[in-house]
């Protein structure tokens, strides 16, 4: 009958059945809905239907709500001419087929839309049906549940530019379509790469074939310190003893943390969001652009929070000496040690050692990981002989427990010591800190 999603309407004809059909409707006095008038925004009646429901749309409403557009054509049969449709979740290997044309309108190739069941340029459109379409938004989804329990998860709303899409040379949608937001922020009781160790743990049983009818199976770790950025969260994980990388499914949950390609601002977090690698401010807002304040406070001005930057030197050999104890609260902590060959450095966390501790200097370490909110990094700079040249020990986030900082070696240990804290720090942690360091530090 119409280019409207009916049967085997490609061809505009009516059948007897549909003929009688009609005539009974309107001469039985039932057709009074068709007299008001519509409500029409600009040139919404030369507007094609495939503007606002495109072919994932068109899917949907054929096979149900997890439908979606094949993701690969036959060649044989014309794009606009049937409607094509994987109606499994995660089944890539079969299309559906329904023998309906494609709403007209509909995007079936680079700046060509289908007509009547064929795939045609502006320029074999109508002059009624070329006129420039801009794209305009759809209204925005309900924020969905978040993601994680716990440690961090996200809650997101999306919206859609096909209401209708930008057709004939017209403009894209300006802005996001995507708002997102994290949630379920307090700690868990396990670490951001436990989180992501569980989920590649997850495809253990899952066979990989690494040579047709050939299944092996692997013991699969994170591939943190492989991969960086969006490659990270596309489940890529790392088999155990083996030493190669492979993606175990299409995602990592999101909130899963990641690292990101670049440096991220201070406070900022970086985690998975629809396979991708996203930046969220301090204030847990997707690209908020909110970063801390050297104090640690979420768009501070840096006054809540007081400066100390002081030297030690002393030490014993062969003996591990506590010389800072850092407080609860304590940020942006920056220790260096530039006499590396007779002295080194060791941190302990409660009773346990993350930098050295076995009476040898360490080798880089990142604790507990480089996914972590809260980490600590501990770097170690060699000259060209490969002779220890400089230690550096930096705590960016605001420290949670109380940590010790120690040296091991004789007089000639030096430490160049920077941190800030905050006023509400505990008074005896300060005392502590002050006990161990020269005099002369602002506490």
């Amino acid at each position: 009958m119409a280019s409207d999603g009916g049967y085997n309407s490609v061809d505009l004809t009516w059948s007897q059945c549909s003929r009688q059909q009609l005539y009974t409707f309107f001469s039985e006095g039932k057709a009074d809905c068709v007299k008001d008038l519509p409500v029409l925004v600009g040139s919404l009646q030369d507007w094609k239907p495939g503007l606002y429901y495109g072919v994932d749309d068109q899917c949907r409403i054929a096979f149900g709500s997890t439908a979606r557009a094949c993701s690969f054509t036959n060649t044989d049969l014309p794009v606009c001419r049937v409607l094509s449709c994987h109606i499994k979740p995660d089944d890539n290997s079969s299309c559906k087929r329904l023998l309906v044309p494609l709403l007209d309108g509909t995007e079936c190739a680079p700046n060509q839309w289908c007509l009547k069941g064929r795939c045609v340029s502006p320029d074999q459109l109508s002059s009624s049906s070329s006129v420039v379409v801009h794209g305009s938004w759809s209204s925005w989804s309900q924020f969905s549940p978040c993601s994680r329990i716990c440690g961090g998860g996200v809650t997101s709303r999306t919206r859609q530019c096909n209401n209708p899409r930008p057709a004939f040379g017209g403009n894209d949608c300006k802005g996001r379509d995507t708002e997102a937001e994290l949630c379920h922020q307090q700690q868990c009781e396990r670490t951001q790469l436990a989180f992501m160790a569980e989920q590649c743990a997850q495809t253990d049983l899952q066979p990989l074939y690494l040579s047709p009818n050939t299944a092996s199976l692997y013991t699969w770790i994170p591939a943190v310190g492989f991969v960086t950025g969006d490659e990270q969260c596309r489940y890529m994980c790392q088999c155990k003893g083996e030493n190669f990388i492979v993606s175990r499914g299409s995602q990592f949950v999101d909130g899963t943390r990641c690292e990101p390609d670049s440096p991220a601002p201070l406070g900022a977090t970086t985690a998975c969001l629809g396979g991708t690698c996203q930046l969220f401010g301090c204030d847990g807002v997707l690209k908020s652009g909110k970063v801390e304040d050297v104090c640690g406070v979420c768009g501070g001005d840096g006054s809540s929070c007081s400066l100390t930057s002081q030297s030690y030197s002393g030490g014993q050999a062969r003996e591990y000496v506590t010389f800072l104890t850092l407080p609860v609260n304590a940020t942006q902590v920056h220790i260096v040690n530039r006499a590396p060959v007779f002295t080194h450095l060791a941190v302990l966390i409660g009773n346990q050692y993350v930098v050295s501790g076995s009476g040898s200097i360490a080798l880089n370490i990142t604790h507990p990981s480089p996914l972590e909110d809260g980490r600590l990094v501990y770097r170690l700079y060699l000259t060209p002989d490969l002779l220890p040249l400089m230690e550096e020990l930096l705590l960016p986030g605001t420290v949670t427990e109380e940590t010790h900082v120690q040296v091991n070696g004789g007089v000639w240990a030096l430490q160049c010591l920077v941190w800030w804290w905050r006023e509400s720090a505990p008074c005896e942690m300060c005392s502590k800190a002050r006990s161990r360091c020269p005099t002369g530090g602002r506490f």
